[in-house]
């Protein structure tokens, strides 16, 4: 049951060097066949009320997650019984430990239809995932038959993940950014799932992709990861006024302090690992919104290893996050 095996997992050690659970191959089945029943239910922009948690990329740091989570438990009651939550993306890749946190995301799903919301990031797509860690992982735990056949279930589910989330009303939540094709809430909603291929939409592509770039006016192409835009001020403002919306919140990039603000607060970029490169130490943030609309973040610092532990990162390191200690790549940065 899910919640017996959520449980377990909640259990597990947090140091960031945590040993891996022991998945049964039927059971993920199992859990594969309920949670793409479950993600197809979901719209392409699904929505949230308040109080939220929004949750950054945790890139397969399962203790990351755990560590979250003890920030909201309440007398004895785990935290992810206490408030819905808004996932913005990349579960996976990176890390160790990306079948338990992407296990767990979907356990929480399954139970809490209703109270957690999953949001597709760029590496919830087979092209990225299949090169950096996911699919190796898979295949060292279960060998190579059934690693692939996980491997092509797990990405069937992430094609009907959702790709934004409307919290409160008026703070939109992505993993990327915002679009030239995004006028309108609608746009989002008419995205067609299951979205196999996110390049072969625009605006899915930007909501997974895009970065803000500071100087900037309008939107260019995104030549560091040679896929989507970067965007500027100016849109990013316009194109809230279009929405409605007061807030955009969107993960895809480490910032050393866990979250960095940009366009005068308009925008709030949120990271939940920690330590994310092994040579540095980044915090991990995660951002709480309250009934009232009151924002707070709660840091998750630098965890140490275990004796004679070591961190994994699986594939090279991006430039998008070149100058990560914050929003300082500007139009005559980019070629430096």
């Amino acid at each position: 049951p899910p919640y017996r095996l959520l449980k377990k997992l909640a259990e597990k050690e947090t140091s960031i060097d945590g040993e891996q659970y022991p998945f049964k191959y039927n059971d993920l089945i199992q859990i594969l066949i309920r949670i793409k029943s479950t993600l197809q239910l979901d719209t392409p922009l699904v929505r949230c009320t308040l109080p939220a948690v929004i949750v950054g990329d945790i890139h397969g740091q399962f203790p990351d997650l755990q560590r979250m989570f003890s920030n909201f438990s309440v007398k004895g009651k785990a935290g992810w019984l206490m408030h819905p939550y808004v996932f913005l993306g990349d579960y996976v890749d990176r890390g160790k430990q990306s079948l338990e946190v992407i296990v767990f995301a979907f356990l929480l799903k399954i139970k809490f239809k209703k109270s957690i919301f999953l949001l597709r990031g760029n590496h919830e797509c087979k092209a990225i995932n299949r090169v950096y860690g996911f699919l190796q992982e898979l295949q060292e735990r279960f060998g190579q038959e059934q690693g692939m056949a996980l491997f092509h279930m797990f990405n069937e589910a992430f094609t009907h993940m959702p790709l934004a989330c409307l919290v409160g009303k008026i703070i939109l939540c992505m993993h990327g950014g915002i679009s030239p094709k995004l006028t309108s809430l609608d746009d989002i909603m008419k995205i067609p799932k299951p979205l196999v291929d996110p390049n072969t939409n625009e605006l899915a592509c930007d909501l997974m992709w895009a970065d803000p770039m500071i100087n900037l006016k309008g939107f260019k192409p995104n030549a560091i990861r040679g896929v989507s835009v970067h965007f500027g001020e100016d849109v990013l403002h316009a194109t809230m006024a279009q929405l409605g919306v007061k807030l955009i919140v969107r993960g895809h990039q480490m910032m050393m302090n866990g979250y960095n603000f940009f366009a005068n607060r308009k925008l709030v970029t949120v990271f939940t690992a920690a330590s994310y490169y092994p040579d540095r130490a980044n915090r991990g943030a995660v951002l709480h919104i309250s009934s009232t609309g009151a924002m707070g973040f709660y840091s998750l610092t630098p965890a140490p290893l275990k004796a004679g532990g070591y961190k994994v990162f699986y594939g090279d390191h991006e430039d998008a996050n070149k100058y990560d200690v914050g929003y300082i790549l500007s139009v005559a940065d980019e070629k430096v």
